[in-house]
This record gives C-alpha cells, sequence and structure tokens, in this order.
C-alpha cells in the first residue's frame, strides 16, 4: 500500500510523492504508466521519475495547483495494465580489457567468469530511473549472487559504454566519467544524443537483455 501524497516544488514543479521506500512491480508498472501518459497529455518541460515518486515540471507555473489534484486522479484511475515497455537487445563484450573487475569479481565470489556472465545476462532487466549522468539508466534487478558493494576507490576514469553492477543494480555508462561501480564489459550502444527526441535511448520502464559477444569471453 502506498499513502500518496502530492506538494509544489519551486514555482513550476508539482511532486507526486508514493511515501514508501520501494514499490512492488505492479506499483512499479503503475508509475511508469503515468509517465508515459503525461507524455503523451501534459504541457511540460520535464518529468523525472524516481524511486518512488514522480515530479511534473511545467510550461505554465499557473497550472501547478490544479496537476496537485490531477496528479492524484490519474495515479488511481490508471493501472499496470496501462503501461507497455520497450525492450531494447544491448550487446555486451564481457571481460579482459572491456570488464577489468570481472576476474576478481570471480575470485570473490567464488565463481568462474563464465558463471558471472551467464548469471548478469540472464535477466530482463527494468529501466527503473535516470539519473547521475544524461541517459545513465539504473537497471534492476542484478542477480542476489553478483549482488556487490561499489569499489572502495571508485575510479577517476570509467570509458563510455562500459557496463557494470553495484548492489541490486546494473548500468551502462553513457559517457566517460569517474565511477566506482564493477566494471564487467562494454557495449558499443549509444544510450544519449542531444539531438533525438527524446535524447536518452532508455526510458523509465523499458526492458534491457544483455547479450554477450564472442569477441568476449562467453
Amino acid at each position: 500500500m502506498t499513502q500518496e501524497q502530492t506538494y509544489l516544488l519551486g514555482e513550476q514543479a508539482v511532486v507526486l510523492d508514493l511515501n514508501c521506500a520501494r514499490l512492488d512491480n505492479t506499483q512499479q508498472n503503475r508509475l511508469f504508466a503515468l509517465h508515459r501518459h503525461l507524455q503523451k497529455q501534459a504541457q511540460y518541460t520535464d518529468i523525472v521519475v524516481g524511486k518512488t515518486s514522480l515530479t511534473l515540471v511545467l510550461q505554465d507555473p499557473t497550472q501547478c495547483a490544479s496537476w496537485q489534484d490531477q496528479l492524484l486522479l490519474l495515479w488511481e484511475e490508471l493501472s499496470a495494465e496501462d503501461f507497455h515497455p520497450t525492450t531494447h537487445q544491448i550487446p555486451v563484450v564481457y571481460g579482459q580489457a572491456a570488464g577489468p573487475d570481472l576476474a576478481p569479481l570471480a575470485v570473490q565470489l567464488g565463481l568462474s567468469q563464465s558463471d558471472i556472465i551467464e548469471l548478469h545476462s540472464a535477466p530482463l532487466y527494468q529501466v527503473k530511473f535516470l539519473g547521475f549522468l544524461p541517459g545513465f539508466a539504473y537497471l534492476g534487478c542484478v542477480p542476489e549472487r553478483l549482488r556487490v558493494a561499489r569499489l572502495d576507490s571508485p575510479r577517476a576514469h570509467v570509458p563510455a559504454g562500459s557496463v557494470a553492477i553495484a548492489e541490486d543494480l546494473s548500468a551502462i555508462y553513457p559517457s566517460t566519467s569517474p565511477g566506482g561501480w564493477r566494471l564487467l564489459g562494454h557495449s558499443p550502444t549509444q544510450l544519449f544524443n542531444p539531438h533525438n527526441q527524446p535524447p536518452c535511448l532508455f526510458q523509465p520502464g523499458d526492458n534491457v537483455k544483455f547479450v554477450p559477444q564472442k569477441e568476449g569471453l562467453c
């Protein structure tokens, strides 16, 4: 159960807060359905899906008060069945230079490198939300046997396209940046292009399937 509420954030934004630590799959898909509905209906400058919230940034600040009520009504009206995700097949070259943490992680977990690749590529991941960098999608959920903490000392340079894990999440770095996640491989897929509409390849609720490539370890 959620005890949802709405509130104003600044002069142009309205937040729908579901007031819970974690959403179940049904609630999560309802939130994604709301996001897709608003993309088609609302006059907005941005829609930000969080872990348990949605923020609607409106073009017209005079509409904020009315949208406080509308968001609550839409949350009640929409169901998980209203959401139809897109599935992305993402090629990944695992191990060696492309995934420098694969070998040490195998030793740490008492698994072979092939076991880790099989475990990591088995699930159909879901984009929970985006953040950190443009196009950086938090993908859940990593199998329990692979759940490890971030590195004690983050790298100053993580190459764009690096496929990584941290705790129960996986991700692909859309651009070169610092980062503390464990690097398992690399994908050539472009995740962010400011000239595209939308600029981010992944949208909240999309499905992601990692496909191991023969150029890497299998």
